[in-house]
């Protein structure tokens, strides 16, 4: 792929995901909350989505749902640009004959390969994000969180969580780019669909579940890891890093716990895919 067309992708990539980012913050403040509600075998504080969203208003405004907008925005314009601008280059790296169909496994592999070096790279934006989403949230907003985060855990802190947060990325990555692109090549070559509105629901849709489906423990194990209390040098106080994490809550929640926030994060994941290809197709079909 020529330099031109990569650097393409990954402005396309990034503008979508921001923008997908923005429409659906309320969503995925939502999400963190119900996957840390519970932790270590808690009381739960929510029954439900619309339970936690109305109880988040009440208790905190209308403000509350958008928590973590800013570092959330930064981290799109890194990880969403990397995630979706390296997709197309990496898997054309594996090997691809023109005009043969891509097997399943390279779409994979360059999805997961994507995910996992666009996550690691963005980790302390994530971070920051989820620890201002978080119940017990000590931050005034972005700037507060990193310098903070630095001097009180040093420069290696902002890459807490990077395990769960890779592992997470690598599932979704994966299950997203190569599910939607395998469906929309069966459906148009199959089902007759051609490019359009149809075609992009029917694939974000599929996309979604089995992405929610594949990276759900890792984005409860995310969240907790990122967002549990610290001890005043920094260290954690309940869970130790990402298997830790798994068996602690396993144990404590049993294991279905790792679903927390299953249907927000699917209801987060279907319209924010929906949204970044169809508005990365515009992009391409305007500019090219």
């Amino acid at each position: 792929m020529e330099s031109g067309s990569v650097l393409k992708g990954l402005f396309y990539g990034g503008f979508a995901s921001c923008v997908a980012e923005t429409i659906t913050m309320p969503v995925d403040v939502v999400k963190t909350r119900l996957q840390m509600d519970g932790s270590g075998g808690a009381v739960k504080q929510y029954t439900g989505s619309l339970d936690c969203a109305k109880k988040l208003v009440a208790a905190e405004g209308p403000s509350a749902l958008l928590k973590g907008l800013p570092p959330a925005l930064v981290r799109q314009s890194t990880y969403g640009s990397l995630r979706y601008g390296l997709y197309g280059p990496i898997k054309n790296s594996l090997g691809i004959t023109p005009g043969q169909p891509v097997p399943l496994w390279k779409k994979i592999v360059a999805g997961g390969t994507a995910g996992a070096i666009a996550s690691g790279i963005a980790n302390p934006t994530d971070l920051m994000k989820v620890r201002l989403q978080s119940p017990t949230n000590k931050y005034s907003g972005m700037v507060d969180a990193f310098t903070s985060i630095v001097k009180e855990e040093g420069v290696l802190g902002l890459w807490t969580g990077v395990g769960p947060t890779m592992g997470r990325a690598t599932a979704l990555a994966a299950a997203e780019l190569a599910t939607y692109d395998e469906v929309k090549t069966v459906l148009k070559a199959k089902a007759g669909m051609v490019d359009g509105l149809s075609l992009t629901l029917c694939t974000a849709f599929c996309s979604g579940y089995v992405s929610t489906v594949a990276s759900s423990p890792f984005d409860v194990v995310k969240s907790r890891v990122m967002g549990q209390k610290m001890t005043p040098d920094g260290k954690p106080t309940m869970y130790n890093g990402m298997v830790d994490c798994f068996l602690k809550s396993a144990k404590a929640e049993g294991p279905m716990s790792l679903y927390n926030g299953f249907w927000p994060n699917f209801g987060r994941v279907v319209p924010r895919v929906t949204i970044v290809f169809l508005v990365m197709e515009q992009l391409k079909a305007t500019f090219g």
